[in-house]
């Protein structure tokens, strides 16, 4: 039998890809427990396969080419890595965690068009599309979801981290309506064929996680509207990300936008991000404490 996962979906646009490009530090790979975490492959040979997760994920978009150049090729960092390290602690020693990255920068559900897609490869065609129920990227997240938990029938889904918006600034309610269809085809379509193999949750609201961008799409146009519809849509996972998180505009190098400031960066995504996801995560994950024993059980022992 194949070994058990508990799987982990990031998705969205260029902040859910993880754009930090500030250089991989020495030894950054030995702070997490890399030999329990995963991701299902999408690049070239590797698609559809359970290989080891690196600094980079390996995503809708490939961030080889853009990557510090003290690293080359490695690529740029997100959160999957370390949000990954730190929810560990809430599943069965016996599992390992597989991490799916359905992300692309620059999407949104009110621009761009609707891509071709490989139901074969369950891939998207390369470039910015549209997201929502008609998406190449909706059904490529839902083929590799199903695709992942199919391969062992005792792998289970753990959640969707997402952050989304920055590029429908200029219609906050068709983005609303776009996600609300979206979410709502997702939970009913997992939950018909997947019924019972969510942990410790249902294909519900309460496992879908929506984190907030970075601080410079906050004031811009609608984009205060698009995450007050996000915290209305569900309080209780909402993750509110601090205004002061690292942007690339501290040792970023502008390689993936000139706009430094659009795009988590400096670490942040290891030292803030992933811990606040993950405590809102572990809201629901966390196995409660046992129950301190009495005196008069202690005294029965001995």
């Amino acid at each position: 039998m194949e070994k058990k996962y508990m799987i982990l979906c990031v998705a969205g646009q260029s902040n859910a890809v993880g754009y930090d490009e500030s250089p991989v530090p020495a030894g950054y790979m030995a702070r997490f427990r890399a030999d329990r975490i995963f991701q299902l492959g999408f690049w070239g040979g590797d698609n559809l396969q359970i290989i080891p997760l690196g600094p980079c994920a390996q995503s809708f978009q490939d961030m080889r080419p853009y990557g510090n150049p003290a690293n080359p090729g490695t690529g740029t960092r997100g959160i999957h890595l370390p949000l990954a390290h730190r929810l560990l602690e809430c599943i069965p020693p016996d599992y390992d965690i597989l991490v799916l990255s359905c992300a692309y920068g620059g999407t949104g559900f009110t621009v761009g068009q609707l891509g071709d897609y490989d139901a074969a490869s369950m891939t998207p065609a390369p470039g910015i599309w549209r997201w929502g129920v008609s998406s190449n990227y909706y059904r490529a997240m839902c083929d590799r979801i199903g695709y992942a938990l199919s391969r062992n029938p005792e792998n289970r889904f753990l959640g969707v981290v997402w952050c989304q918006g920055e590029f429908d600034s200029e219609d906050a309610v068709g983005h609303g309506h776009g996600f609300d269809a979206m979410t709502a085809d997702f939970f009913r379509t997992m939950a018909e064929k997947f019924p019972g193999r969510v942990y410790r949750g249902d294909w519900n609201r309460n496992i879908w996680y929506n984190m907030e961008t970075v601080a410079y799409w906050h004031s811009y146009h609608e984009c205060p509207q698009i995450w007050a519809h996000y915290r209305s849509w569900n309080p209780d996972t909402y993750v509110e990300i601090p205004r002061s998180a690292d942007s690339n505009e501290v040792n970023g190098t502008g390689i993936t936008a000139k706009l430094r400031a659009a795009h988590f960066g400096n670490d942040a995504f290891d030292r803030v991000i992933a811990p606040l996801v993950a405590e809102a995560m572990k809201r629901r994950l966390a196995v409660p404490d046992a129950p301190e024993e009495s005196s008069e059980s202690r005294e029965t022992a001995v």
